[in-house]
């Protein structure tokens, strides 16, 4: 047997039971936890987890927000004789730059969106682990995949917010494009 359960009248008789397993096996394997100990040192594993998760996210959407900052460039380099028309029909520079940015806005949308939807057709997928082995067996922990309203939420925030910060300096700098000099 890898574990054994046992039931006590209260939680007093546990901790009791504990502080005598753990002095009397003192040179054995056996590790007693109380119920809500053990609970909670598996609620850390999964803080540990969610830490990482957003660690990485984290830095995957610093990578977003170049390839957003990227595309954005491109799009006001092959666009600069049409920044220069607008500009002379009267349009003015904080109208360029909103414009720009609604369109990386929207791009990121469209991408936070397909993104979604991608993500939906893996919910529930799983993954089993054997974390460790040793006299009687392995505990082994299986980690399922759960696509819920809020995580589709914040996937949405996060690509809109790439999709601000990300076209945030391409559409600066279309603001600053001189008309006459965009017409040359």
């Amino acid at each position: 047997y890898s574990s054994l359960v046992l039931r006590t009248a209260g939680k007093d008789e546990a901790k009791a039971l504990k502080t005598f397993l753990a002095e009397q096996y003192k040179k054995s394997a056996i590790s007693a936890n109380v119920e809500t100990e053990y609970y909670s040192a598996l609620s850390q594993t999964n803080q540990q987890f969610t830490i990482a998760i957003i660690i990485i996210s984290f830095i995957m959407s610093i990578g977003g927000c170049f390839g957003i900052t990227n595309t954005m460039f491109a799009a006001i380099s092959q666009r600069s004789k049409d920044i220069g028309v607008l500009r002379l029909l009267g349009y003015g520079r904080l109208e360029i730059m909103i414009s720009f940015l609604l369109e990386s806005l929207l791009l990121a949308l469209f991408g936070g969106l397909l993104g979604c939807a991608i993500g939906m057709l893996a919910d529930g997928w799983t993954a089993n682990s054997v974390l460790s082995s040793g006299p009687g067996g392995g505990k082994t922990v299986v980690l399922e995949l759960a696509v819920t309203v809020g995580t589709l939420g914040i996937a949405m925030l996060t690509s809109l917010l790439m999709g601000l910060f990300g076209g945030l300096l391409p559409s600066l700098l279309a603001m600053r494009v001189s008309a006459l000099e965009a017409l040359r």
